[in-house]
C-alpha cells in the first residue's frame, strides 16, 4: 500500500508573513539609517595661522631660506630641536617645540 501524504492548501497569510516580515526589517533599517545621518555633525574651520604647523612655534621669520637655515643650525648646535616651514605668505620660520620656545628664543 502506497504512503498517502496529508497536504492541503497553505493560506495566502502564511505565504505572506515572510516576505512582509523582511520588508519591515529592511524598512527599519533604513529609517534608522537615515535618522542617524540627520545629527548634527561637528564643523571643522580651519584655524588661525598661528596653528598652522601645529605643535611648533616660531621662533624667528626669515623672507629668505638661507638666514632661516642659519639659526635653524645655531639652535641645532644648542641641543634645540629646530626646523624650517615656508607659511601661507612665503615667509621662511624656524620652528621648534613648545617647550623648548623660551630656550630658542633666548639663543636668538
Amino acid at each position: 500500500m502506497a504512503p498517502r501524504w496529508h497536504t492541503g492548501r497553505v493560506p495566502l497569510e502564511i505565504l505572506l508573513v515572510g516576505p512582509l516580515l523582511a520588508l519591515a526589517v529592511l524598512a527599519l533599517i533604513a529609517v534608522a539609517a537615515d535618522v542617524t545621518s540627520l545629527r548634527p555633525r561637528a564643523v571643522v574651520r580651519p584655524g588661525p595661522v598661528a596653528d598652522e604647523f601645529g605643535l611648533l612655534r616660531t621662533v624667528a621669520l626669515a623672507s629668505d631660506l638661507e638666514p632661516a637655515v642659519e639659526v635653524r643650525d645655531r639652535l641645532l648646535a644648542l641641543g634645540i630641536r629646530a626646523t624650517v616651514g615656508t607659511d601661507r605668505d612665503g615667509f621662511v620660520r624656524v620652528l621648534v617645540f613648545v617647550a623648548e620656545y623660551e630656550r630658542a628664543r633666548d639663543a636668538v
